[in-house]
């Protein structure tokens, strides 16, 4: 073997082992395993019965969130916002919530996750935003209000996947994939459980027996379950289309609203009589501006306000049920 030969076989071994031992060092267990920890421990979860999440001040939202646990169920605490004049005292001081997305916060908050250290100095929480009363913020609180997890969230990393936070109460800058802005940056009514007849209402299409739609305008017509096909009363010859009806009726039943509202004076409703006897009221309002309407749903102390499309869908003539259009 040549001696250039040997130099160039000698020197790819070197790099071969200059990148195995590089490799080694980024990617080592122990060092993995010291920067791989939970923001909360798992252990305290049960424990946690209010949740306090704040926007960042310098950014777009600067709002504070609120939500407490009553009997195993999240609820959001209305009357905080930044902007109070979007409640007032006909809307409940407990609004209900996605038990789904609460789990998820909480699910982020307590998986082990790998999180490097990155700094630990004052000009560091200034440079990345961690600075209270400027950075974001999630505060987990349980028993008698001891924070069991007090988390700053700073700015994102140049390429905007991962953001710098620390613990409140630590001068340790970490860095993680960003999966806290998707909840400090959000509006109240993304944690809103918008829907009218919530799941455990357990009200199914095949369970209502008839129904009275009042338009706008007074103009009123039935609808009535008849030898296995629907029919409206007094007009029996007209053939329905039971498709349509009960998909209708479906609509109905998963009707969500796009936030909760004020009371006002109702305008036409459904009516919803079920075979067990119980009957479900919607009164709706009059259109405001954006052709939007309030509804209320007997039963409930709650008001949502709806958009024009969920309107529409809701509010039918009579000759969109039939068969043949008239």
């Amino acid at each position: 073997m040549s001696y250039k030969m040997k130099t160039a076989v000698l020197s790819a071994l070197i790099a071969v082992l200059s990148l195995i031992y590089i490799l080694t060092f980024v990617f080592d267990p122990r060092k993995q395993e010291r920067n791989a920890f939970a923001l909360l421990d798992p252990k305290l979860l049960n424990l946690a019965d209010r949740i306090e999440i704040f926007g960042a001040s310098g950014g777009n939202t600067g709002e504070e969130i609120v939500l407490i646990r009553r009997n195993n169920i999240w609820f959001f605490q209305a009357g905080l916002s930044y902007h109070p004049e979007w409640y007032s005292d006909s809307i409940p001081s407990e609004l209900p919530v996605k038990q789904s997305r609460v789990d998820d916060l909480l699910a982020i908050l307590s998986r082990k996750d790998i999180y490097p250290q990155r700094a630990a100095t004052i000009e560091g929480r200034e440079r990345l935003g961690l600075i209270e009363g400027y950075a974001s913020r999630i505060i987990v609180r349980g028993g008698a209000g001891l924070p069991l997890l007090d988390l700053l969230i700073g700015t994102a990393d140049a390429l905007n996947r991962s953001v710098y936070f620390r613990m409140a109460d630590r001068n340790e800058i970490h860095s993680g994939e960003d999966r806290f802005t998707i909840f400090t940056e959000s509006r109240p009514n993304s944690w809103y459980d918008l829907r009218l007849f919530p799941p455990e209402s357990n009200l199914m299409v095949e369970s209502v027996q008839h129904v009275e739609v009042t338009l706008p305008g007074n103009n009123s017509f039935f609808l009535r379950r008849g030898g296995g096909s629907w029919i409206i009363p007094g007009n029996e010859s007209a053939e329905l289309d039971n498709i349509k009806v009960e998909a209708w009726l479906r609509s109905v039943l998963e009707a969500e609203g796009e936030d909760f509202g004020e009371l006002l004076p109702t305008e036409g409703g459904i009516t919803l009589g079920f075979g067990d006897g119980t009957i479900r009221i919607m009164q709706f309002s009059s259109a405001d501006e954006n052709k939007r309407r309030n509804v209320t749903v007997s039963g409930s102390p709650l008001t949502y306000i709806l958009s024009e499309w969920t309107v529409n869908r809701l509010f039918r003539e009579s000759s969109y049920f039939y068969k043949t259009a008239r």
